[in-house]
């Protein structure tokens, strides 16, 4: 496990507004040795211009070490169509295996739910694996009921979470 602050500098929070492929290679990298195609799609959609997290409400994040290098991210976005209207979809969030354990993801997903308030009526999210559904059920986020009729249910998610309804003063 690396060390925090190995030169004092503790890692630092940050939205994301262009991403630099060399900063992001470690993660990247790491990412697709754990069989994960994520960021690997993150990376291609931001160059290609189909998803840089532009759209009302949403937004990209990320952790930097010391050194500028992202060790952990998460994301995002509107629901497309056919999606209800309201609803983003939390994406992309995944965290460098040497980083595990400190509670960058939490606040990463904190920082996200923050991003979200105003924008959105409820967050969706799509959990693989046990473990991603225990961190996101801790996240406040509720499991769907697989056996709602499909129209009601979105094919892709597995868990949701209502956000109070933004009201202007």
């Amino acid at each position: 496990m690396l060390s925090l602050a190995s030169d004092g500098a503790a890692p630092r929070l940050i939205r994301v507004h262009q991403i630099d492929p060399l900063a992001w290679a470690p993660l990247l990298a790491a990412s697709e040795s754990e069989g994960r195609q994520m960021l690997r799609r993150l990376m291609d959609e931001w160059r290609s211009g189909a998803n840089r997290y532009e759209q009302p409400g949403e937004s990209l994040w990320a952790w930097l070490d010391a050194n500028g290098q992202v060790i952990a991210v998460g994301g995002l976005n509107v629901e497309p169509p056919p999606g209800r209207p309201g609803t983003g979809r939390m994406r992309r969030f995944y965290v460098h295996p040497d980083w595990r354990g400190h509670g960058f993801a939490k606040r990463l997903v904190n920082a996200v739910l923050a991003s979200a308030q105003g924008h959105f009526s409820r967050l969706h999210v799509n959990c693989e694996e046990a473990d991603s559904a225990t961190f996101w059920t801790r996240c406040g986020f509720a499991p769907i009921d697989a056996t709602l009729d499909p129209i009601e249910r979105p094919a892709r998610y597995t868990h949701v979470r209502l956000l109070p309804q933004f009201q202007a003063a």
